[in-house]
Parts: C-alpha cells; sequence; structure tokens
C-alpha cells in the first residue's frame, strides 16, 4: 500500500521531494497534493517532470476541505514558518504526520508545547529532519551530559542577504567585502535576525541543551560558495567537532542540497522503516 503525501510548497527543496517520489527513491510513497500560492509556478514544475496525478490546491483551507484531505498519511511543510504557524494545528488535529523543515518556528516554547500536546492526544507525529548539519543522533544521544553546544554557520553574502538582522545593522550584506562576523550569540535569538538560514541551529539546540545555551555565529564570507556549519559540542564524554560544508541549492543559494536530501531521507523513514540505520 501507498504511503499517500502532500507537500506546503513547492520551491527548490519541495522539487527535489517530488523528483525522488517520481523517481521511485522513495518506497511506498506516493505523492497526490500541492500546496502553495503560486499555482502556475507548480504546474510548470510539474509539467516538467511529466507528472499529472498531483492535485494542485492554492488554499490550504481548500485543501482541508477537500475528500483528499483524509486520505493523505503524510504533510511536508516546505514553505516557511509562517505556513507552520498557519496550518500546523489543523494537521495534527486531524492524526496526520507532519514533517517540518522551518524548524527555526519552534524557538517559541509556547508553540512547540501547543505542539506536542496536541500531536499526543491525537496520535499525530511532528518530524524534524536532520536538515543541512550532521550529527543530531549524537547530540540527542549526550544531551544529558553536555556542558557546551555551539555552531558557527558561515555563508556567501548573498545567501545572508535580506534576513531582518541587516534592518537594524550599520553592515549591509551587499557591501562585505571581507569575511566578517555578523552575530554572536543565543540559538533563541540567531532565529529572530536569520530566520531563513539558521533553521539548523533551532535543530541542534532542540536536539541539545535548549535555545538559551546554544551558541551560534554567523559569519559572511564573500570568498566561499559553499554554506558551512561548524559545530562544538563538549561534556564528560568528550568533545564532538563536526564540520559539513554544502553546496547550495542553484534555486536558492539560502538552503544547501543537504537540506533536501535530509527531508528526503526523513520520508524514507517514514514509508518504509523495515531496516532503519540511526533513527
Amino acid at each position: 500500500m501507498k504511503t499517500l503525501i502532500a507537500l506546503i510548497g513547492c520551491g527548490s527543496i519541495g522539487t527535489e521531494i517530488i523528483k525522488s517520489i517520481k523517481n521511485g527513491e522513495i518506497p511506498h510513497a506516493k505523492a497526490v497534493a500541492i500546496v502553495d500560492t503560486r499555482e502556475h509556478a507548480v504546474e510548470e514544475v510539474l509539467d516538467k517532470l511529466n507528472i499529472r496525478d498531483i492535485q494542485i490546491f492554492s488554499d490550504f483551507q481548500d485543501f482541508l476541505s477537500s475528500s483528499l484531505f483524509s486520505f493523505v498519511d503524510i504533510i511536508v511543510e516546505a514553505a516557511s514558518q509562517m505556513a507552520v504557524r498557519n496550518y500546523g494545528k489543523k494537521i495534527l488535529e486531524f492524526g496526520k504526520k507532519f514533517l517540518v523543515l522551518s524548524t527555526g518556528v519552534f524557538a517559541d516554547p509556547i508553540l512547540l508545547t501547543e505542539f506536542v500536546t496536541l500531536a499526543d492526544e491525537k496520535n499525530a507525529k511532528i518530524v524534524i529532519p536532520t536538515g543541512a548539519i550532521a550529527g543530531i543522533d549524537m547530540i540527542r544521544s549526550v544531551k544529558k551530559n553536555l556542558t557546551s553546544l555551539s555552531i558557527t554557520t558561515t555563508k556567501n553574502p548573498v545567501a545572508l542577504s535580506g534576513a531582518p538582522f541587516f534592518n537594524s545593522s550599520k553592515i549591509k550584506s551587499e557591501r562585505i567585502a571581507t569575511k566578517t562576523l555578523l552575530y554572536e550569540g543565543s540559538a533563541e535569538d540567531a532565529i529572530l535576525m536569520f530566520p531563513a538560514n539558521v533553521n539548523v541551529a533551532v535543530t541542534l539546540a532542540l536536539a541539545g541543551i535548549g535555545l538559551k545555551r546554544t551558541l551560534v555565529r554567523v559569519i559572511a564570507d564573500p570568498d566561499i560558495k559553499i554554506n558551512q556549519h561548524e559545530i562544538l559540542a563538549s561534556g564528560n564524554f568528550g568533545d564532538i567537532h563536526i564540520i559539513v560544508r554544502n553546496n547550495p541549492m542553484v534555486e536558492n543559494p539560502r538552503t544547501s542540497m543537504l537540506a533536501a536530501l535530509s527531508a528526503i531521507e526523513s520520508l524514507r523513514n517514514l514509508c518504509y522503516d523495515t531496516f532503519r540505520i540511526g533513527s
């Protein structure tokens, strides 16, 4: 039996997920619906992929009211934190599995508690992929033993442009000519200033010692073409040092290709869990 999947958002990551399902890379999976206000853009994507059997909804409420919604097993958010806020509770109320990519939204502890409580009541499930970093399984396993946890994210200024940080800073992304430390502080504050760039910091913090105690550094470097994340963790178990150097997606330099691959692997685990390595 096929696991039926719907996507909220069909940008660069959503498109990669659709490709993987079409190519049979996610066993037992079938994409049946896409919710996206850019209906014409989604039609173009599906036309290029020669896909004719996915229904497009430009309004989430229309999708929620449709007969198709009741049959969907997994809903993937690949749009924005706002999409999680606006639609997440409705998804969980119907007992669906909800794969969330814009994990920065869970920097709000009240929202996180509400979602987890609702999921528990309705036998739903919230799944957060590893994203564009590595070692989340390891961090989770030592979380009670951690004394320090940090992540340093380095990106080209182009990938950081448009972040709220620049609205109140004298530094302007288009004028950065040398490697520059833009931010150093908690994950809790970092996600407010770089909501499209440091979702991984929130994922790491939730896996480890929390948003207030997880240190985040954001560096702009005009000489790099990759997105780099460096994780340092220490405790009575020893030390962990992980460096991930990701190629950004061509269509969206703010997002690493690894983020899409991580979402695809999470869907594999949800659709086919007969044999699994790690969580």
